[in-house]
């Protein structure tokens, strides 16, 4: 009974943080939007990518550092305390929010294969100096080009945009691709269709397709960072641009040149890079604020250890009041 009991704790500690932290962190959420407008690209992906997940964040910690902790902590092995109907209706809520999830997970992964598959059967792989992923030339008259996988990467070229491309802009479209690797966007990219929120639940959902856009203009940047031409990446863009675009399957996952719906997202990177090819610095400065974010979560961590033991006591009474 005691590890049932803590189990139950968990899912609805879950839940109600979750469902609190979503409505409660809506300021801090618009604070970090409006601080993305004006920085650096990586940065505000970053950004855009951290206020998306703050709510499961939140729960998450508070729940795993906190309501757990103080469960085994003072509660003891031979409790005789059942679980009574409110904590069974929290409980049964933050169990429905895990497992829809974990299905989500399993159909964005079963997608990706499925697609990943069906590229692999119609291509031929071809070899890229300098280029680490395996690279495959599709038979396809599309606008494909796209990096799948989280650790075990490749790149799809369809024939229409290897034949469309010159090899400077062929090497300057991979290097893009390379930069979405790099920055590990497709891991990010599927916990955002992991966490997606309820289609009535637009303010977070429209994080989604700004955090999308900014990473392809973080990865245009992050590819000039590695010697690419401002030029040869601008003119790329406009030729695969302007071939006919397949929508991949909605639950896969993959960090495309051009993405399917993306015409204003399109834009703004083309105009960006006329900026930057009208301007006298044409390689922008790659983003160095990793260093920063060690610092941050080490100090949470430390101010966490220090001061865990001080709040276990209180939480363990809020506990009570959900057993109760």
């Amino acid at each position: 009974m005691f590890y049932v009991l803590a189990i139950a704790i968990c899912l609805a500690v879950l839940f109600l943080v979750l469902a609190g932290s979503s409505i409660l962190l809506v300021p801090a959420i618009l604070y970090a939007r409006r601080m993305a407008r004006t920085a650096a690209p990586e940065n505000a992906a970053n950004m855009l990518l951290a206020a998306r997940l703050l709510p499961l964040l939140a729960s998450s910690v508070i729940t795993l550092g906190l309501a757990l902790p103080a469960f085994l902590e003072f509660e003891p092995h031979s409790t005789g305390e059942g679980i009574g109907l409110r904590l069974d209706v929290l409980a049964a809520a933050g169990a429905l929010i895990l497992a829809c999830m974990m299905a989500r997970a399993w159909r964005i992964v079963r997608a990706t294969a499925q697609m990943r598959r069906s590229w692999r059967e119609k291509s031929a792989r071809i070899y890229v100096p300098d280029i680490d992923p395996p690279v495959y030339r599709v038979k396809s008259a599309s606008s494909l080009m796209a990096v799948t996988g989280i650790f075990r990467t490749e790149i799809f070229i369809s024939d229409e945009v290897t034949e469309t491309l010159s090899p400077e802009e062929l090497k300057a479209a991979l290097e893009h691709e390379v930069a979405h690797v790099a920055s590990f966007d497709n891991l990010k990219q599927t916990l955002l269709k992991i966490t997606q929120p309820p289609h009535w639940f637009e303010f977070h959902r429209d994080i989604d397709r700004e955090w999308s856009g900014v990473s392809e203009i973080a990865a245009d940047c992050n590819a000039l960072a590695r010697g690419v031409s401002v030029l040869d990446l601008s003119s790329a863009l406009i030729k695969v641009g302007r071939l006919n675009r397949i929508p991949a399957p909605n639950r896969a996952v993959a960090s495309h040149l051009v993405p399917p719906a993306c015409s204003s997202s399109l834009e703004q990177r083309v105009v960006r890079l006329s900026e930057l090819l009208e301007s006298s610095e044409q390689t922008p400065v790659k983003s160095t604020q990793s260093g920063k974010l060690m610092v941050a979560s080490l100090a949470g961590i430390a101010t966490y250890i220090v001061c865990v033991y001080a709040f276990l006591p209180a939480v363990h009474e809020a506990l009570e009041f959900l057993v109760r």
